[in-house]
C-alpha cells in the first residue's frame, strides 16, 4: 500500500486531474503524472491509473453511446490498437529516468502547443486516422495520455459536439480497457503496490468526476485551458529537470 507521503501528494493531485477530465474529456495523466511521478515510479503510476480510467469513462460511454460516430471510431480503432502494444512494451523496458524526461518534454510541448497555437477547422482526409490513432495508442500506453491527439481528429472530422464527445469517451473507454489488459499479460496487477495505488486513489477519482460534472458548465472553456496550460508547463518542466539530473 503507498505510504502517507505518497497519499498526501497523489489524492488531492488526482481531484484535479479527474476534475478536469469530466470538463473537457481527457488530461488525467497529463495533469497527475508530471506531479505524482516525483512520488511514484512511472511504471506503477501508469498501470494504475489506467484502471482508474476506465472506470471514469465507463459511465459516459454508457451515457453517450447512441451519439457514437461509429465509422470515425473504426477507422481510429486499428492504428490505436498497434500504438497501445508497441506503448506498453516501451513502458516496459524503457529505463525510468529515460521515462521521466520522455514525459516532461511530452507535457511540456503539448503545452506550448495549447498556449502558442490555435485551433484548425479544416477538415483532415479519413487516412490521417492511421496517424493519430497509432501516436495516441503509443502515448496512451506509455503515459496514459493520448486522447488529445483522438480529440483533434474527430473535432475536424465531425462538426456535432456531442457526436465528438461521445466518441471520444467510447476510444479512452476501449485503450484503457485494451491498456489494462496488457498490463495485466505483463504481471503489472500481481504487484500489490499497483493494486494498492489504485484503490487507495479510488475515492480522489470519484470526487474529481463529481466535482467536474457539476462545473462543467459554469466555466470558462478558454480561461480554463489558458490556465491548465500554464499548470502543465510548469509540473513538466519540473518532471523533465528531476529525469535530466537523475539520468
Amino acid at each position: 500500500m503507498p505510504d502517507l507521503e505518497t497519499v498526501l501528494v497523489a489524492a488531492p493531485t488526482f481531484v484535479v486531474a479527474y476534475t478536469v477530465f469530466a470538463m473537457v474529456g481527457f488530461g488525467t495523466t497529463l495533469i497527475s503524472a508530471p506531479i505524482v511521478a516525483q512520488v511514484v515510479p512511472l511504471p506503477t503510476l501508469i498501470p494504475a491509473q489506467s484502471l482508474l480510467d476506465l472506470a471514469a469513462s465507463a459511465g459516459n460511454g454508457l451515457r453517450l453511446g447512441s451519439k457514437v460516430a461509429k465509422a470515425e471510431v473504426l477507422r481510429l480503432l486499428p492504428a490505436m490498437m498497434l500504438g497501445l502494444i508497441a506503448g506498453a512494451y516501451l513502458l516496459i523496458i524503457v529505463p525510468l529516468a529515460a521515462l521521466m524526461v520522455l514525459l516532461g518534454a511530452f507535457v511540456v510541448l503539448y503545452a506550448l502547443r495549447g498556449m502558442l497555437t490555435q485551433p484548425r477547422r479544416r477538415p483532415l482526409r479519413p487516412g490521417w486516422a492511421w496517424w493519430y490513432g497509432f501516436a495516441g495508442g503509443i502515448l496512451s500506453a506509455m503515459f496514459g495520455a493520448g486522447a488529445w491527439l483522438y480529440a483533434i481528429y474527430l473535432t475536424r472530422r465531425i462538426d456535432d459536439p456531442t457526436a465528438i464527445r461521445a466518441s471520444q469517451t467510447s476510444l479512452i473507454a476501449i485503450s484503457a480497457v485494451v491498456r489494462v489488459v496488457l498490463f495485466a499479460v505483463a504481471g503489472k496487477y500481481s504487484d500489490w503496490q499497483v493494486v494498492g495505488l489504485s484503490l487507495v486513489l479510488l475515492p480522489a477519482m470519484v470526487l474529481g468526476v463529481f466535482i467536474g460534472n457539476r462545473i462543467a458548465h459554469k466555466l470558462d472553456r478558454t480561461r480554463f485551458l489558458r490556465a491548465l496550460y500554464l499548470v502543465l508547463l510548469g509540473t513538466g518542466g519540473a518532471l523533465l529537470v528531476r529525469g535530466v539530473i537523475s539520468a
